[in-house]
């Protein structure tokens, strides 16, 4: 299994996006997350959410439904209380999508709208919901898929880490196989490299770190000057 990923800080002043992974007794840790808050807040809630994840995961690995939302909860609580004794802080809150993968067992979660894509045979087969006004609007049918990333309610957020977090959306898969890849992103990136984009790379590349290169270049290409922080982290089997 390689893994590679990237964070870049786009057309912001600062970058809000975070990411990590580790691994424990054959288990694959990783988490990509993206901060909102003002102040800074946004770079310390993905900062604090993906470090807890880490620790909660070393502390205790395990791969399952309860475990990775133990994970995810622990790290809310961390924002929450952090919110709660910081003035200045007190709206910070981030989206979060983890991966947990042993052998061919692979759990995945994420709250907010970073997503992590699942691929057989270089073709998506899954994809995370995210918690948006946008991605709302798609399942009440008022606009196609396609259309959530140019959405005007693209960035407004249903849930996310923090004093008001809501449901944690966990998926689950048993048959993990060597033609199986994940990508974990935030939305700074799925909104300028499209599932199109997605798939022919992964087929051009042998690698994770080419697969994020070329996707990387189809960003940078695509993305005006001002745009958001953008992060991926790419795993292959």
């Amino acid at each position: 299994m390689l893994i590679t990923g990237t964070s870049k800080k786009g057309g912001r002043a600062v970058n809000e996006d975070f990411y990590g992974e580790t691994r424990a007794k054959g288990i694959l840790c990783a988490a990509v997350a993206d901060g909102l808050g003002g102040h800074s807040g946004g770079s310390i809630a993905s900062k604090l959410a993906v470090d807890t994840v880490m620790k909660e995961f070393l502390d205790s690995p395990s791969i399952s439904q309860d475990a990775i939302k133990g994970y995810i909860q622990a790290a809310n609580n961390a924002i929450a209380q952090t919110a709660a004794t910081d003035p200045e802080h007190v709206h910070m809150a981030t989206t979060i999508v983890v991966l947990l993968r042993k052998g061919k067992r692979a759990i995945w979660a994420n709250v907010g709208d970073s997503r992590l894509y699942r691929f057989r045979n270089n073709l998506i087969e899954e994809v995370t919901e995210d918690h948006s006004l946008a991605f709302m609007e798609f399942i009440n049918g008022n606009i196609e898929y396609d259309d959530i990333r140019t959405s005007p309610d693209q960035n407004k957020l249903t849930n996310a880490l923090g004093p008001a977090m809501g449901e944690i959306n966990v998926y689950q898969n048993r048959s993990i196989s060597t033609d199986t890849s994940f990508l974990l992103c935030t939305d700074g990136w799925w909104e300028y490299v499209t599932e199109d984009d997605m798939e022919k790379t992964l087929k051009e590349s042998s690698s994770p770190r080419t697969w994020i290169q070329r996707m990387l270049d189809i960003r940078e290409s695509t993305a005006p000057e001002n745009s958001d922080n953008y992060t991926a982290l790419a795993v292959m089997i």
